[in-house]
């Protein structure tokens, strides 16, 4: 009956989830990828490196798809 609906779309409406976002949140695995390779690319030999040129070799790690030997070429 059409009370019955309204209140099955109440119910509905009451147990909508708390954390929409949730499903947004990388997974655990991505992150520790990310701190892996920054640890093989800052090592125990590089301790000099400034922060900018750490973070532009991290991102050009993690971003390989996007460039090749043909790309650095052309950028000189």
């Amino acid at each position: 009956s059409f009370v019955e609906r309204l209140q099955k779309r109440r119910r509905l409406k009451q147990h909508q989830p708390d954390y929409e976002l949730l499903s947004r949140i990388p997974p655990t695995s991505s992150v520790c990828s990310v701190f892996s390779v920054a640890r093989a690319t800052f090592g125990l030999q590089r301790h000099s490196l400034q922060p900018y040129t750490l973070e532009m070799l991290l991102f050009l790690r993690q971003n390989e798809r996007f460039w090749d030997a043909r790309t650095v070429e052309t950028s000189e």
